[in-house]
């Protein structure tokens, strides 16, 4: 992407698509809420799509980083291996006729191997290693025909080895290891596919490399040149669920070895990592063994520092364009609509001494004027469609903590409003409710439908099941979001509610369907304080994305209600007897109590 060629200043790109300048250019520094990706240590990274991971790990990859900081590598803090998982073929459905437990363990971990080798050279190349006078280049043969010559024999490298040129540049040497490993991997993936064809075995005959007898020892090797940093490499897996079942135990295997004074993994997931067990059924622990974040958590206890970080991701993408404006400025509330909020607020405020409920009056005017606002517009109607979600800080609110959702949304509104009106200043409070009414609904129906489809076809035998658990999500997502609507037009003490607390243990189908709705980023899950004041209790918030399709204040989800598992299944199963009961009985009474078991399909 270059910025004199950049038709929309929100575009949305794959990290690996954008250059170090660009990058250096439009990354905003989000280390001091990660600050344990840049330290050494083995760290696991969770978020939903979206969240901003592929940036943090291209940010670190060499190339950005010497521009960054304006020095060479060796001056650098770290070398950072990007290895992306999701687009490989490392999860091919012939490895599963490998039936012989070690040899599946084995092959698994030597294709990996492979994998993250080549991607090592990628890296160095990225690195583009200064070597004026050649000694690097001459350092690096010695070194590869001898040791790294002797390690290959022994992992049973039966094949010549190429041999390196005594003119050769270090770029060169690192291209030639490169095809090495890229032809290796080439040879597994052809064996493999292999396996598909016979019904009986196929022997493998080519070498075998693991991460402690091959792999560790090349990469403390190359620590030892002068041209590399003095601290570790990091080896950034990311999207680490796109592994299988065997892989990730491998990987499990790798962070158990606590090597990372050389050798930092840095591991992203989209909360669907398969197993934490070793390839030898030992869990791997934290913080023993690894640290955790979890970006939700992050920024739904820090919101301000959200907001600050999407500011200035919009502020230096408008600068790119040449847009003179604050993100404030170019995404205006609907003014209208906020001045009659603003008189709310102050009959509030007036009645306050007299009628308040807050313990300041600034409580009441925070807490009510909006919600009574939106109830006012309702009326006898059920569409609310007179008020706007317009205004930079409810867009921030509703991309719910992921910074894609806001430059999605934020596309959109550009590319309709260069459409109507040509050059672009700014994007009208209309436009902007348009479309963040219509991303809700495709979140919840055409984006829903996608993936319960994908999930369903991939589990094949279990199609059924995985597409009835795709269908309780959304009835619960329905169920929840109404029961806020009804709290948000009542006379409760807290009407901003998008959350709700369980009371007792989920049961295992309660649990499923929640945990699936984090993986899809429909729910975010946390903890609180339990009813009784003895210890803390599962949290799980909607995401605000959906404020607009079920007429909520996003502003805050301030407000949570405790509800029983029970109450749950019900939503789970007739969301729409649940929220008549809502309706009729009120919402204390239906989540705190709720129905047994069994329920009539609806």
């Amino acid at each position: 992407m270059n910025s004199t060629e950049l038709r929309n200043p929100f575009a949305v790109q794959t990290p690996e698509d954008i250059s170090a300048e660009d990058i250096k250019s439009l990354f905003v520094d989000v280390f001091n809420d990660f600050y344990n990706i840049k330290k050494p240590g083995h760290t696991f990274l969770h978020g939903p799509r979206g969240s901003g991971k592929s940036m943090m790990f291209r940010y670190l990859e060499p190339d950005c980083q010497k521009l960054v900081h304006n020095a060479g590598l060796d001056a650098l803090h770290f070398l950072a291996v990007y290895v992306p998982i999701k687009n490989t073929e490392l999860k091919l459905t012939e490895l599963q006729r490998l039936e012989n437990q070690l040899a599946n363990i084995v092959l698994n971990e030597h294709f990996l191997i492979t994998y993250v080798a080549v991607r090592l050279c990628i890296s160095l190349l990225k690195a583009r290693v200064t070597d004026e006078n050649g000694e690097t280049a001459a350092r690096f043969k010695a070194y590869y025909d001898t040791d790294l010559r002797r390690a290959f024999l022994r992992c049973g490298w039966t094949d010549p080895l190429p041999e390196m040129p005594p003119t050769a540049t270090i770029d060169g040497s690192f291209r030639l290891l490169q095809d090495i490993f890229t032809d290796q991997y080439a040879a597994l993936l052809a064996y493999f596919r292999r396996l598909a064809f016979t019904s009986g075995p196929v022997t493998y005959t080519g070498p075998l490399c693991g991460y402690l007898d091959f792999l560790l020892p090349l990469m403390k090797k190359l620590k030892e040149f002068a041209f590399m940093p003095s601290g570790p490499l990091f080896l950034l897996m990311d999207d680490a669920d796109n592994l299988n079942r065997v892989q990730t135990a491998i990987l499990n295997s790798w962070v158990s070895c606590r090597t990372s004074a050389d050798v930092s993994i840095k591991i992203s997931t989209q909360f669907n990592y398969k197993t934490y067990l070793t390839i030898n059924d030992r869990t791997i622990d934290t913080p023993h063994d690894f640290s955790e974040i979890n970006i939700s958590s992050v920024y739904t206890s820090n919101k301000r520092g959200y907001y600050d970080r999407v500011s200035q991701i919009v502020h230096k993408r408008l600068t790119m364009y040449g847009i003179d404006q604050m993100p404030e400025q170019f995404f205006p509330p609907a003014q209208e609509q906020e001045d009659k909020i603003k008189a709310i607020a102050q009959e509030l405020k007036a009645k306050w001494q007299a009628e308040g409920r807050g313990f300041r009056a600034s409580d009441d005017m925070v807490r009510y004027a909006r919600p009574t606002y939106i109830d006012s517009l309702l009326g006898t109607s059920k569409s609310g469609s007179t008020y706007k979600y317009a205004g930079f800080n409810q867009l921030v609110h509703i991309s719910s903590g992921i910074v894609r959702y806001f430059l999605e949304s934020a596309s959109l509104m550009y590319g309709e409003m260069r459409s109507r009106h040509g050059q672009v200043t700014e994007i009208s409070p209309e436009i902007q409710d348009q479309i963040v009414r219509s991303q809700a609904d495709q979140f919840l129906f055409s984006e829903f439908d996608r993936w319960s489809t994908n999930e369903a076809d991939k589990e094949e035998g279990n199609s059924a099941k995985v597409l009835d658990k795709t269908r309780r999500l959304r009835n619960l997502i329905q169920a929840l979001g109404g029961t806020f609507h009804q709290i948000l037009r009542s006379d409760a003490s807290e009407r901003r509610v998008f959350s709700v607390a369980l009371t007792d243990e989920p049961t295992p189908d309660v649990l499923e369907v929640f945990d699936l709705g984090v993986q899809y980023g429909y729910f975010h899950q946390s903890t609180i304080g339990n009813k009784e004041g003895t210890g803390r209790t599962r949290l799980y918030v909607l995401t605000r994305r959906l404020a607009p399709f079920f007429i909520l204040d996003p502003t805050s989800f301030a407000g949570y209600k405790f509800v029983t598992n029970d109450a749950l299944r019900e939503a789970m199963h007739k969301p729409k007897t649940f929220l008549g009961k809502v309706r009729r009985d009120g919402v204390d009474s239906v989540l705190e109590t709720g129905q047994l078991a069994l329920f009539e399909e609806e």
